[in-house]
């Protein structure tokens, strides 16, 4: 077993990522969002603010708590409005938001992992970079001399963002790929591959039966043991393989790179639908959770209107402005999640049939949809006032109409709840 070398790849990625850089008036700068006690994001932040320095990139860094995640999404927010700020990571994993949150707050053109759908869309029509740490894996099979298109590749995990947006990536490179998403110890017999990617995060998990004698390892998923940065690949599964590559030092260390290398290809993108103004998410949600019907109707013409909103009012709109309604539909989206969980809660306490219990669930079931109200209604003198083109009038007159009658559909639920018998 030979363990990969990559210095030579990391010099030659440092020195065009230099010349890229050198070759912008401005200096780029990287928005960074990462939980406290996120100890496998704090390494990859770690690694970003190495390169990034060596490259004369600016960072800017918001820690953030984990517990709160109108806090996280305020900060994700104030990174993506903020003029200076030329792309935008978020340390994954993410305990406080779920994956779709944060894709709905960042547009495609700060999106530096391909995370939102704009930018996963470009991407596979080779128009913008995978997420870094495919890219990263197609740089480090290009260095060893693997053709993707003469190659079978067996990668096991399926995470968003490890095993899924590599296999994608490397279908697009013409790969013959085999996916296992989990419990590689109990696929028998493992299918035939040249190159085994492993993108799991558990330390030791593949079996050495697993890797063939001759096979080409890239152990991308890493985990922390005791304080220190470990492998999928164990010693003794590492020892079967022909050549693997090692952690720490060997496939991250290229992510960072790839990472900053997106950053520097991001100016000029089209932003995409963001949530925080075109509201794709939020104005659905509220009523979702009473009536789905009608959540879907407004998924429907929201979705029209989303892209050209959130480009309008990104022109026009101050930061201070575009900050504040971020933080609007912010409020908007977790309040939408806690009428669902108090509505929940009482349907439960009737079910149960305990008249103590079903008093409480249902008091706490009546107040949510007034606050959900109060933030519509605010939204609703924000669109009101909010300055447009004569082309895109009609987007915003009929986005007003949305809200509104989202705001009347909600007082309307609420009475309708408040009238039943409880």
């Amino acid at each position: 077993m030979a363990v990969v070398d990559l210095s030579n790849l990391v010099e030659d990625l440092r020195r065009e990522l230099a010349t890229r850089v050198a070759g912008r008036r401005r200096g780029h700068r990287l928005g960074m969002v990462l939980e406290a006690g996120n100890a496998a994001g704090g390494s990859f932040a770690r690694a970003l603010d190495r390169e990034a320095a060596a490259a004369g990139i600016a960072v800017d860094r918001r820690e953030v708590t984990g517990a709160d995640p109108e806090a996280t999404l305020l900060a994700l927010d104030a990174l993506v409005v903020d003029p200076t700020v030329d792309g935008v990571v978020v340390m994954q994993p993410v305990s406080s938001l779920s994956p779709a949150a944060i894709a709905a707050h960042l547009p495609a053109s700060k999106d530096v992992e391909a995370i939102t759908p704009t930018a996963r869309a470009q991407a596979a029509d080779g128009l913008h970079r995978g997420t870094p740490v495919a890219e990263a894996c197609l740089a480090v099979l290009e260095h060893l001399g693997i053709d993707c298109a003469r190659s079978r590749i067996l990668i096991v995990g399926h995470g968003p963002s490890g095993g899924r947006p590599i296999t994608q990536r490397l279908l697009a490179a013409g790969a013959q790929v085999c996916v296992v998403q989990q419990d590689i110890a109990g696929v028998v017999p493992v299918p035939p591959y040249d190159v085994l990617v492993t993108a799991v995060g558990q330390a030791g998990v593949i079996p050495p039966e697993v890797v063939l004698p001759g096979a080409t390892v890239l152990d991308v998923g890493t985990a922390f043991v005791e304080g220190r940065l470990v492998g999928d690949v164990g010693p003794e599964a590492a020892a079967r393989a022909a050549r693997v590559t090692p952690v720490p030092g060997g496939v991250g260390r290229i992510t960072a790179i790839c990472a900053l290398l997106s950053l520097t290809e991001l100016e000029g993108r089209v932003p995409g639908p963001v949530a925080s103004w075109s509201l794709l998410e939020a104005a659905a949600r509220v009523l979702a959770p009473r009536d789905p019907a009608g959540g879907a109707a407004v998924t429907a013409i929201t979705g029209a209107l989303g892209a050209a909103l959130d480009g309008l009012c990104r022109l026009r709109g101050s930061p201070q402005a575009i900050a504040e309604s971020g933080g609007l539909a912010a409020r908007l989206l977790l309040a939408a999640d806690r009428d669902r969980d108090a509505f929940g809660a009482y349907q439960r306490a009737v079910r149960a049939g305990d008249p103590e219990t079903i008093a409480t669930a249902r008091a706490a079931a009546l107040a949510v949809p007034g606050e959900i109200a109060a933030a519509l209604g605010e939204l609703v003198e924000r669109l009101a006032v909010l300055q447009t083109s004569p082309a895109l009038d009609l987007d915003r007159t009929l986005a007003l109409q949305v809200t509104e009658a989202a705001r009347s559909a909600v007082l309307r639920l609420q009475r309708e709840f408040a009238s039943q018998e409880g």
